[in-house]
């Protein structure tokens, strides 16, 4: 990876930031296919459902690197089975 050619500190963040958000992709793609055989409308597909919206938050606008303040931000996806829609708020 990069931390192997380049020996810098931003080189090791970098690439542990990579494997990190890989990890979640990968997290994302096995809670999509386990909600896909459950019944529909059952409390574990709106329990996956809720841990895919934050995942797909978390990949989209990490928690820990923005600072905001006094602002809305919502976020709404449309895939064939379902919708996820995510309102963050955030005050000064």
């Amino acid at each position: 990876m990069l931390a192997t050619i380049l020996k810098s500190q931003m080189a090791t963040e970098t690439t542990l930031t990579i494997i990190e958000t890989f990890t979640k992709v990968r997290e994302l793609d096995h809670v999509i296919t386990q909600m896909q055989t459950l019944p529909e409308n059952s409390p574990k597909q709106k329990s996956l459902m809720e841990h895919t919206g934050d995942l797909i938050a978390d990949l989209i606008v990490p928690e820990d690197e923005l600072e905001v303040t006094g602002t809305e931000t919502t976020y709404e996806m449309n895939f064939a089975i379902f919708k996820i829609k995510r309102t963050m708020k955030y005050s000064s």
